[in-house]
């Protein structure tokens, strides 16, 4: 689920800002960009991230800063003098003509010495709880998505009832339609041949069909899964891939229906009932 949570604290001189952002992903990954600060303790935080968050794409930034300028990154001289030593006879041999470009110059590995990634349990601690503060302030807000969602869900899965239950009520008719259509046809024609028809093949017609059509196992399943998918909805805990799941046999058990009814009035509902839900597969994607 789509979402975005952030946080910030002082403590000491440093300034802690923590960023969290998620998009829809199958499988939880979680891309860190920390400070150097805290880089310490980058498992620690995607332990933390993961207790929070089930399945995304989680982007966890973290900045620290201090006040003291004495923190910030210092250029190596030794390293600076290495580069252009090791440069200018090159570049004299050649004949180029070349210009010294200082931001170009910082860039190089090892001109720049990072402050030292700190050993203060405190800030560290501090970071945490940060983190902490922004998943808070992240799964607030998937929760009222959450439940916007819900209320979307549940009305689809209540419009599926509706259509299964008018598929129901139709499908008895649709034998009873055959088996009189089947009765005229053969008595036409045998009549028209000057014969007569046995009532048994009329009724071993009949039964032949309605083995083929017979879709109460089907109306009973998908009646099963829906009621499964409400009580996933209902739990404490998110059920995300089992959400998928069931979309999945819902789209199955109406398809299954759809090709054994043979009837235009079951199929505009069977049409209906899978538009419904495509509409949920597409709400089930944001779901943890």
């Amino acid at each position: 689920m789509t979402g975005h949570g952030h946080a910030a604290r002082r403590y000491a001189s440093y300034a802690i800002d923590v960023e969290i952002r998620t998009v829809n992903n199958r499988y939880l990954k979680v891309v860190p960009k920390i400070s150097e600060a805290v880089s310490a303790i980058e498992l620690q935080l995607e332990g933390i991230v993961r207790e929070f968050v089930r399945r995304g794409m989680v982007s966890l930034s973290i900045r620290v800063a201090s006040e003291h300028a004495s923190a910030a990154s210092k250029i190596c001289g030794a390293t600076l003098r290495s580069y252009l030593e090791q440069a200018r006879p090159a570049l004299d041999a050649s004949g180029v003509p070349w210009t010294l470009e200082l931001g170009s110059v910082l860039q190089l590995p090892g001109v720049l010495e990072n402050a030292p990634a700190t050993d203060s349990e405190e800030l560290l601690d501090q970071v945490a709880t940060t983190v902490r503060a922004a998943l808070h302030d992240l799964n607030a807000m998937r929760r009222r998505e959450g439940d916007t969602m819900a209320a979307q869900l549940s009305q689809s899965l209540e419009e599926i009832r509706k259509l299964s239950a008018k598929i129901e009520v139709r499908a008895p008719g649709v034998l009873d339609e055959y088996r009189k259509r089947l009765e005229t046809r053969v008595r036409v024609g045998l009549s028209e041949a000057g014969q007569h028809s046995q009532d048994f093949d009329v009724v071993r017609e009949v039964l032949l069909f309605s083995d083929k059509c017979d879709i109460r196992e089907e109306l009973v399943r998908l009646g099963s899964h829906l009621d499964q998918f409400q009580h996933a909805m209902d739990a404490s805990e998110s059920q995300g891939r089992r959400l998928d799941f069931l979309t999945q046999e819902l789209l199955r058990e109406t398809n299954t229906i759809g090709s054994k009814a043979n009837d235009a009035d079951i199929a505009h509902a069977v049409v209906g009932i899978k538009t419904l839900i495509e509409q949920v597969r597409e709400l089930v994607q944001n779901a943890e």
